[in-house]
């Protein structure tokens, strides 16, 4: 690698690694880091529990933020440089164009292959651990999850209400037990309770004080004239169990699975005789992990020939294409995933369109961009 490429790899890698940290963070402030920042700023987990909880995510999150950094690394470096004119005087000293961009086209490769590592393996199975994670997590800590002030729908079968909270204490507390067709069967009032999770039992304690309740008719919940008096104590224990929502937890979704589930479990549909629409769209998924895996390389040959075709240096402009360009990208990936059931229009062959169109446009332009004698 010569002086020149080595200077086109820096400006690339710089930019790469800022870009992937700001695409990271976007993609990051979802719902559940929003609610895990919320713990940590509560003060109710420890932070060292919610720092492990955000890092199961991170390998997800990347299979996006690494394509995206890539394009708009080259967007804005190859802008810049075509805006000073640096790529017309590399030329004139008789460097090669193919030689100045192999690098990056390299780095784009090697990243589409760290991509398909994560969507391979690591980030379906990651993801699996991190919501068996939450709802562990939500057993230790049952109330840092009960945000107060508002109904909470955390724990199976109950919408839970109250006005404040200390530590494992609340006040002013609103029990509503649900049926399984959600209909209100009992309704709990109690002046104050205390929260005790019991992990081994998979099961949640509330010692409720002063307690005062009602309950509904389980055949006709909703008629008023049915409704009788409950419980009136000082003193009550509610025990909630909360099995059904760790099980819940562990079922693995067939979206988190990896390629290798996803395989085996085509197979073994293929061996009990069953017909191709029944499993084209794990077919597709499996088609999918590669595609946008390799969307590093893509992104890559298309953002050089744009980069240096915009002739412009401003950073908002670059983002500005790198997104749209992005957007058209996962767009029309989205579209073929579409069709999943339909397997005679052939979803996993046109799942690879996109990729196909970016790099045989991206080698179009580029060639084009090498026959001309300056950039």
């Amino acid at each position: 690698m010569n002086i020149l490429q080595r200077y086109i790899t820096r400006q690339i890698l710089f930019t790469l690694v800022v870009s992937v940290a700001v695409f990271s963070t976007i993609l990051l402030a979802g719902d559940a880091i929003k609610q895990l920042l919320d713990l940590f700023s509560a003060g109710q987990v420890p932070t060292l529990l919610v720092m492990k909880q955000m890092l199961y995510l991170v390998p997800f999150v990347l299979t996006f933020s690494l394509p995206m950094g890539m394009m708009t690394a080259c967007l804005l470096v190859f802008g810049r440089l075509s805006a000073d004119n640096e790529i017309s005087a590399m030329r004139a000293c008789g460097q090669s164009f193919w030689q100045l961009i192999a690098p990056v086209l390299v780095l784009g490769f090697l990243l589409s292959l760290v991509c398909l590592w994560f969507n391979l393996v690591e980030a379906p199975q990651l993801k699996t651990a991190f919501k068996e994670s939450l709802a562990r997590l939500g057993l230790s800590y049952p109330t840092a999850f009960m945000e107060q002030g508002r109904f909470s729908s955390e724990l199976p079968g109950y919408l839970i209400y109250h006005r404040s909270r200390e530590g494992s204490h609340i006040k002013d507390v609103n029990i509503y037990q649900l049926d399984s067709k959600a209909r209100v069967i009992q309704k709990i009032r109690a002046k104050e309770g205390e929260i005790v999770p019991e992990v081994d039992d998979r099961r949640i304690n509330i010692l409720l004080r002063a307690v005062r309740s009602e309950v509904h008719d389980p055949e006709d919940p909703n008629n008023p004239a049915k409704i009788r008096p409950g419980i009136m104590a000082d003193n009550y224990q509610l025990a909630m169990d909360v099995s059904q929502m760790l099980d819940k937890s562990k079922k693995r979704d067939t979206n988190l699975m990896t390629f290798r589930e996803l395989v085996s479990l085509i197979v073994d549909m293929r061996r009990l005789g069953l017909k191709q629409s029944a499993y084209s769209v794990y077919v597709v998924r499996t088609h999918k992990q590669w595609v946008v895996s390799f969307a590093c390389l893509a992104f890559a040959m298309m953002g050089i020939p744009f980069g240096i075709r915009a002739h412009r240096r401003e950073t908002s402009i670059g983002v500005a294409l790198a997104l749209a360009l992005a957007f058209t990208y996962y767009f029309f990936v989205t579209m073929a995933e579409a069709f999943s059931n339909k397997p005679h229009l052939m979803p996993e062959m046109l799942i690879w369109l996109p990729n196909l169109a970016f790099q045989v446009l991206g080698l179009l332009l580029l060639w084009r961009i090498s026959r001309v004698g300056a950039v």
